[in-house]
């Protein structure tokens, strides 16, 4: 059984007897939940465990969350005590916080302004996919939660921020590299589950947006900017319409509109697969891999994108919930035609 470990300073906690850790591209802070349930021994004493501590958790020799103690969680009785830890890793700050002041970047790219706020956490930022165009002019209000304002950036560029591993922040896309071990029903899937829905997607999307003034673009110009993304697969006609988040160029509206297509398109086929133990034939499961499927009772004989893993340990064992998508869900390319698509589903 792989060996858990939450180290803190110097000290190292392990025996956790129920386990959840979360790792997800869509969530920018990765998440654990560990308990320990054991009956007093003599002269024993508490686990030094404090809720705000800075803390790693490991699997065996790979760590997979560096971050903070958010809660603590004790219960006892005259037999036996129990504990429950959680956490997140340090881009829970991102989530939580709010700055005092006004801060404004002009000319400076998405890399540029998240690494100015985020060191301010103590977290540092890279990207893999550039660093893109410069953003006019950008402001971060007073009380403005911070990842809010970083998310909706990103949302122009069509990018993901994921945590890593030592806490750090990586700009990325939807993953290309791959994971060999299929997964095959009646063969390691042990569970799945689907949801198919067609409530969320729409025919046609029309972003609109305002776009900043200056020399040249003024008035009317600025006023309207207004960009389009259509999906086939609807049939009928579901207009929506999407009030951008600040200033927009209309390069931004029209990567907004395609990645609000692309990924309510996803959205709508979505599946779950659950799988023994936490590793594949070369690892652990990671977020941002392509895994083949083989799924003949959903028609599925293709890669696709692991979105999140959730390590599961319990009274039933070590498993993994891998939730997968199509690649496109996550990325800005056209989708497949519904016309000549094999999945019966979709």
């Amino acid at each position: 059984m792989d060996d858990v470990r939450l180290v803190i300073g110097t000290e190292v906690h392990s025996g956790w007897t129920e386990i959840r850790v979360m790792r997800s591209i869509e969530a920018v802070a990765d998440t654990f939940e560990l308990t320990l349930t054991e009956r007093w021994a003599e002269s024993e004493e508490p686990r030094p465990i404090r809720a705000g501590i800075a803390c790693e958790l490991w699997i065996d020799d790979k760590r997979v969350v560096t971050g903070y103690v958010d809660d603590v969680a004790p219960s006892y009785d005259a037999q036996k005590h129990t504990v429950t830890v959680s956490g997140r890793s340090k881009a829970g700050d991102l989530v939580d916080c709010s700055l005092s002041g006004t801060l404004q970047w002009k000319g400076r790219t998405l890399l540029a302004i998240a690494r100015d706020l985020a060191k301010r956490f103590g977290i540092q930022v890279s990207t893999e996919v550039g660093e893109g165009e410069a953003f006019r002019a950008e402001a971060l209000e007073p009380g403005e939660p911070v990842w809010d304002f970083i998310e909706q950036l990103a949302r122009r560029h069509a990018v993901r921020f994921v945590s890593q591993p030592d806490g750090n922040l990586l700009i990325t896309r939807a993953g290309t590299g791959r994971i060999d071990t299929p997964l095959k029903l009646g063969e390691n899937i042990l569970r799945a589950s689907g949801e198919f829905s067609m409530r969320e997607r729409f025919s046609d999307y029309v972003v609109q947006a305002q776009q900043t003034g200056w020399d040249g673009n003024s008035g009317a110009a600025s006023a309207h900017v207004i960009a389009r993304s259509k999906d086939e697969g609807v049939a009928r006609y579901r207009p929506t319409v999407v009030l951008a988040d600040g200033p927009n160029t209309k390069a931004d509206a029209k990567r907004r509109a395609d990645w609000q297509r692309n990924t309510a398109w996803g959205r709508g086929q979505g599946l779950i697969y659950t799988v023994n133990g936490w590793r594949h034939a070369d690892g652990l499961w990671e977020p941002n891999r392509l895994v083949p499927v083989v799924d003949p009772w959903l028609g599925i004989d293709d890669d696709r994108l692991i979105m999140s893993v959730q390590f599961m340990l319990d009274e039933q064992g070590s498993r993994t919930e891998l939730r997968v998508m199509p690649r496109e869900a996550a990325d800005l390319v056209k989708l497949p035609d519904p016309k000549k698509s094999s999945e019966g589903w979709q």
